[in-house]
């Protein structure tokens, strides 16, 4: 009895070990499929990772199907890519932490953790309609980066080249041809810019007219075409029903307020009090198909691109690089009041007006934003600002047309000067560096 337990002891302890062999082989596999060695990331597939950006919203579901939906796409479409994700708005990603306990990196942040991880090919894909000012900033933060990696690329915004117009108007009358009735009126709320890509509204629209889609209007909320003038253009088409539908990646807070709210300056509202059935859809274009196949086609042909090939699209020269001269200062100017340019580092900070005032050697420029944005300016960098008293700091003036102003010291013009400006949406400061330019004093002046 003794020597059959004995066996049987044996046979137990036998096969546990073969057990624990096997299971710790079948282990020690899967942990190496799923976690490499983090000091040779070139031997693993988040090797090469495509960022997606996108502006970002707050509002949870329709994130998920339009930016996730991008996302979701792309890792598709390139499945040997790692796809991350980050947001330019730093205000949704502070609600969305604080709200949510969610946390999304900002473009900065998320280009600081692919360097961290090692990653050696990165494309950046941008989800933007248009290359406005948020565009520009993307550039701006992620170009710093390019010598540390040994790839780096980055994709066009949505509406790049004529050919995504005539792709886009498929897209959303497709998208739309249910509501495509006799009598309706189909009109798409953008959300506008005071940037110069503005334009590309108008140029949807012309490309859905010349499609032969008269009942399709195209609208903005902060800009041109405005609700007024789609207002009157639906009037004068004689429909009888209009259905609303944002113009954006994401159904967020405009679709959702400005455009679906029932507050009376919304959109809906402002249709039905002239009379008309209103219909509103809360669909992101992120969501359709074919827009996700355009960033898709965008990325594709980013990736494609020889290594070789410059691929971080070109700042504008004209307002980054101030005119090659010599330093002047207060006292080498006459006394008076001259028209000037004021170069920005930053597109999101554009001055459209500046005039220089010299005094008995002393200089100083009263500047005109082209946007509301920053409520107070300082001269000098943001941590300077943040170390220093809120006396030292220029608090804007609006003019006659509703313009922020500010007067501001000069210390000399062509060179460089440090300006730091308060956002007033994302409730930080932004570093600018600043030249005002003689080119536009006379020759008489300068002594």
């Amino acid at each position: 009895m003794k020597k059959q337990i004995k066996k049987l002891f044996t046979l137990i302890l036998a096969l546990s070990l073969l057990l624990t062999m096997v299971t710790g082989c079948s282990n020690s596999t899967n942990a190496a499929d799923e976690n490499p060695p983090a000091e040779n990331p070139s031997d693993d597939s988040t090797a090469k990772v495509i960022l997606a950006v996108s502006f970002g919203t707050s509002y949870n579901d329709n994130r998920d199907l339009s930016i996730g939906g991008i996302e979701k796409a792309l890792q598709e479409a390139y499945p040997d890519y790692e796809v991350r994700r980050a947001f330019t708005s730093q205000i949704i990603i502070d609600k969305l932490k604080d709200r949510d306990g969610l946390e999304i990196d900002n473009v900065t942040e998320a280009m600081d953790r692919l360097v961290a991880d090692g990653i050696k090919e990165v494309v950046i894909q941008p989800t933007h309609v248009m290359n406005g000012f948020e565009y520009d900033d993307i550039i701006n933060e992620v170009s710093v980066y390019k010598d540390k990696f040994e790839s780096f690329k980055v994709g066009k915004q949505l509406l790049a080249s004529d050919e995504d117009f005539k792709e886009i108007v498929s897209v959303i009358t497709e998208e739309t041809k249910s509501y495509d009735t006799e009598g309706t009126a189909i009109v798409f709320m953008g959300h506008g810019t005071e940037h110069e890509s503005n334009a590309v509204y108008s140029k949807v629209q012309q490309y859905i007219t010349d499609a032969g889609h008269d009942n399709y209007f195209m609208g903005t909320v902060e800009a041109t075409p405005s609700l007024d003038d789609v207002v009157a253009l639906v009037k004068e088409s004689g429909a009888n029903k209009v259905v609303l539908l944002p113009f954006m990646i994401v159904a967020g807070d405009h679709a959702n307020n400005d455009m679906a709210g029932d507050e009376e300056d919304s959109w809906k509202s402002a249709f039905e009090a002239e009379g008309f059935e209103v219909e509103t859809v809360l669909k992101g274009m992120g969501e359709y198909t074919g827009v996700q196949n355009m960033i898709v086609k965008h990325l594709g042909e980013t990736i494609d691109q020889s290594a070789n090939e410059e691929n971080v699209p070109a700042e504008d020269t004209e307002d980054l690089e101030a005119e090659e001269a010599q330093t002047l200062h207060g006292d080498q100017i006459k006394d008076g009041t001259y028209q000037i340019e004021v170069s920005s580092s930053s597109s999101m900070f554009r001055i459209i007006d500046a005039q220089l005032t010299v005094a008995s050697g002393e200089m100083s420029a009263v500047i005109t934003l082209s946007g509301t944005g920053y409520e107070k300016l300082y001269m000098g960098t943001g941590e300077e600002a943040l170390a220093d008293t809120d006396d030292k700091c220029i608090y804007y003036v609006e003019d006659s047309e509703g313009k922020y102003t500010y007067e501001v010291p000069v210390v000399a013009l062509n060179q460089d000067i440090n300006c730091a400006a308060w956002s007033i949406n994302k409730e930080a400061w932004y570093d600018r560096v600043l030249v005002f330019q003689s080119s536009m004093i006379p020759e008489e002046a300068v002594e």
